[in-house]
């Protein structure tokens, strides 16, 4: 891979994407070490203020892509400003003030779901804006990954809105938006089911197809024509249009 020279925006873009990235690894190895050790009932202790922190960086790197390469707003970019609100409205919003749910094991497969999201996200983009491109075991993941992770995750934080209803005051307000919001999950989950299927047509599935028309174009022409490349070729600007 080529390591491309960055204007100074863009540098600021990577290195924010790089210690993301890391801190997503961070916080998953903590997450690996301390389960075992203290259980899911001790694991707040000694991951939760790292974790409510670091929940925070997917809505500050879309605030950082508005704000220093891509200024305009289009109607994609809501995907990853309430995808980044929705997860600091769970930290801070349901799971902090009331810190008895988090020894639930929703908010364990919590931790693992985000992690998981937001290591491979956060490391991808670094590659795309280093390299333009991405190693294919990584650009797979991108889009793929969320079989697993999105409905493990939509399942934890529904849990953990429920759980947070015991220790809301009957008919408060809070108390109404909190029921508003685990209904919502049922058909907001549906159309970001929807979503994600129509990101990985567009941006793996037929980058794929192409890939493969262009190296079978290739191969039926010369024999000793070099094999298709192993990475996305996919535009940079678009990709850092997304934050999910």
């Amino acid at each position: 891979m080529t390591l491309y020279p960055l204007p100074t925006n863009l540098k600021f873009v990577f290195f924010f994407n790089t210690a993301a990235a890391t801190l997503w690894f961070c916080c998953l190895a903590r997450f690996l070490i301390l389960l075992p050790l203290v259980g899911r009932k001790f694991l707040p202790g000694g991951i939760a203020d790292f974790f409510h922190v670091v929940a925070l960086l997917p809505l500050i790197g879309f605030l950082m892509v508005k704000t220093l390469v891509n200024k305009t707003f289009a109607v994609n970019d809501l995907w990853g400003l309430a995808n980044g609100s929705r997860m600091a409205w769970i930290c801070y919003g349901v799971i902090f003030p009331h810190p008895k749910i988090a020894k639930h094991t929703s908010y364990s497969l919590l931790i693992l779901s985000w992690c998981l999201t937001y290591l491979v996200q956060f490391a991808y983009y670094a590659f795309k804006i280093k390299t333009r491109s991405s190693p294919r075991e990584l650009f797979w993941l991108q889009y793929h990954l969320f079989y697993f992770t999105f409905p493990l995750g939509l399942v934890a934080e529904m849990i953990l809105v429920f759980l947070s209803l015991e220790f809301v005051p009957d008919d408060s307000i809070y108390d109404f938006l909190l029921q508003a919001a685990l209904l919502s999950y049922i058909p907001l989950g549906y159309f970001s089911w929807g979503h994600l299927q129509n990101r990985k047509k567009l941006k793996y599935d037929d980058v794929m197809e192409k890939r493969n028309q262009i190296r079978n174009r290739r191969t039926s022409t010369s024999p000793t024509a070099v094999s298709a490349s192993a990475v996305d070729p996919e535009p940079q600007a678009q990709e850092l249009r997304e934050t999910h």
